[in-house]
């Protein structure tokens, strides 16, 4: 199935950058009426889609650091220009639907890219771009829990960074947000987030690579375990209609791919944030 993919105009003369932000490529996206463009900005990458307003995917990297920077959290929240004023939200919260308050949910938080990029590619999670109509009780609740655990993950000598990719998911008649903007922004059920640990080299080899599938609900209630929410490839992908990792091999027919939990015996619970949650 042909990718309905592209690069933001904006994005074409960093379009080399998209790579270092993704491992074994960016997502595939398998939605032939809904297209995704690919925004490139200094610390991260995103699938935004118009028809959302909201990206798809938004993608990063954790690495360790010898020198922690920790700027101060920006006040406002600003309105990508880069993309059609009719394809984008203005800096504006979500509100409240339905008697419940939603929150401008970062798909990449902004304290991992502060500590790994700085100021500006900081002040750049702050686009709309980057954001979702999120229930404040999992903005920060469970979503910020596992934030947290991103951002705190160890760095250990001869293993390379992390790699994480974030979105919505929707079901098929998804509600809506009316949003300052005049735009209905569909609201996402769940969201989910995949994190790929690298255990030895060669790094991008699938075989030496544990990956971790989280789907999480809106409605998610506060302090509830993250292994709660462990999922697998398949289901995130059915869910989305996205194809992760598409260098590697795609499974063989009948053969689910790869998925990761506690329960399969992973050695010394080996991958970094999993080992958080014992």
């Amino acid at each position: 199935m042909p990718d309905n993919t592209i690069i933001h105009p904006s994005s074409q003369d960093n379009e080399h950058l998209v790579d270092l932000f993704l491992l074994k490529g960016r997502p595939e996206n398998n939605d032939q009426n809904r297209q995704v463009q690919v925004l490139v900005n200094s610390g991260y990458v995103i699938g935004y889609s118009a028809d959302r307003f909201q990206p798809l995917w938004a993608a990063y990297r954790v690495a360790g650091f010898d020198r922690d920077i920790d700027f101060d959290r920006p006040h406002l929240y600003y309105e990508d220009t880069r993309l059609n004023a009719n394809d984008r939200l203005t800096a504006r919260t979500f509100g409240t639907h339905n008697n419940v308050q939603y929150h401008v949910g970062h798909m990449v938080p902004n304290e991992v890219i502060n500590r790994q990029f700085g100021r500006l590619a900081q002040m750049e999670t702050f686009f709309m771009s980057n954001m979702s109509p999120q229930r404040g009780s999992l903005n920060t609740g469970v979503w910020l829990d596992l934030e947290d655990k991103i951002r705190n993950i160890e760095d250990k000598p001869g293993k390379d960074h992390v790699w994480a990719i974030a979105g919505p998911i929707f079901d098929g008649t998804p509600d809506t947000i009316n949003h300052a903007s005049g735009n209905q922004v569909p609201i996402p059920t769940h969201y989910y987030c995949i994190l790929a640990d690298p255990f030895r080299y060669p790094w991008d080899r699938e075989s030496n690579v544990d990956v971790a599938y989280f789907k999480i609900p809106q409605d998610a209630a506060r302090n509830t375990p993250l292994d709660t929410f462990l999922s697998d490839r398949s289901t995130i992908e059915g869910d989305t209609n996205l194809s992760f990792f598409p260098q590697w091999p795609a499974p063989a027919p009948g053969v689910a791919p790869p998925a990761l939990a506690p329960s399969l015996g992973v050695p010394e619970n080996r991958h970094r944030l999993l080992r958080q949650l014992s």
